[in-house]
């Protein structure tokens, strides 16, 4: 499976280095080593080897959720191998975990996310279908999918004695996972509808209409999903006031940064695809 492994890293932003210096991360993608850096930096008192092995599980656990992701979207030619692939990530990720966490409150939240998980990834399917009602409260239930970014924190939490702050983390999780859901599926909108995915973003944009529907709608909405998107952000950056370290700040900051840079060069390109055909 290690060349499969390579293919999925190398697709989701994870990559060797061209020095060979190793992985690096994806730049809008999910806090996945900076959350529990920012928390143990807040808490103090992390072993810095512990502290590497709660990194490692959270990658791993996000590759995990990265493999099962493409089976269901078809981008894989070797769907079973993918899945097996996904089990090996996800027994990683909980067996890192099970070296230094022995908090029963852990291990059931550990369950219950990734349970919901489970069931957002089944919604989210079964929500493809455009006779489907699909609004704000389904897209909320859907972002369950990626709530299992927050175990790594909930690992450093419980292993400083603060877990009476993983409730305010989970809001943290929520609100950055919701921003860069956003901006990802309007980014992502025309090649979602060209594969048959309906999301939220893709129905408020016209996209039931077709292909021209929903490159006017991106156009005229594209201003104000960024908007959302950092609003959420903002959303974030209150609900981890005194939880993290003042670093979140600049990592908030650069990705209100790329949002408008790349939103900007999509609605170029979309007004002048669009301006060609009249």
């Amino acid at each position: 499976m290690g060349s499969l492994a390579r293919h999925l890293m190398a697709t989701h932003g994870y990559a060797i280095d061209a020095d060979g210096g190793g992985p690096h991360l994806n730049v809008l993608g999910h806090p996945l080593f900076q959350l529990p850096l920012w928390l143990a930096g807040s808490t103090g008192g992390m072993d810095r080897e512990v502290l590497l092995d709660i990194c490692e599980s959270s990658l791993c656990g996000y590759l995990s959720v990265r493999a099962e992701d493409d089976y269901f979207d078809g981008h894989w030619d070797e769907a079973k191998a993918a899945m097996m692939l996904s089990t090996a990530f996800r027994a990683r990720h909980q067996a890192v975990l099970a070296v230094h966490v022995r908090d029963p409150r852990f291990w059931s939240r550990f369950e219950g996310l990734w349970q919901a998980y489970g069931e957002a990834m089944l919604q989210e399917q079964a929500l493809h279908d455009p006779g489907r009602s699909y609004g704000p409260a389904e897209f909320d239930t859907v972002l369950g999918r990626s709530q299992p970014l927050e175990i790594p924190g909930d690992a450093v939490l419980s292993i400083t004695g603060h877990w009476d702050r993983t409730l305010r983390l989970s809001e943290v999780v929520r609100h950055l996972t919701k921003a860069t859901q956003l901006f990802d599926d309007l980014i992502d909108a025309p090649g979602d509808l060209a594969d048959g995915n309906f999301t939220w973003v893709v129905r408020r944009l016209g996209g039931l209409d077709g292909q021209q529907a929903l490159r006017r709608g991106m156009i005229d909405q594209c201003n104000d999903i960024v908007a959302e998107a950092k609003r959420e952000l903002d959303l974030a950056l209150q609900a981890a006031a005194g939880l993290v370290s003042a670093e979140i700040d600049g990592w908030v900051e650069e990705r209100k940064q790329i949002m408008d840079r790349a939103s900007q060069r999509m609605y170029h390109a979309l007004f002048e695809g669009v301006a060609s055909q009249q």
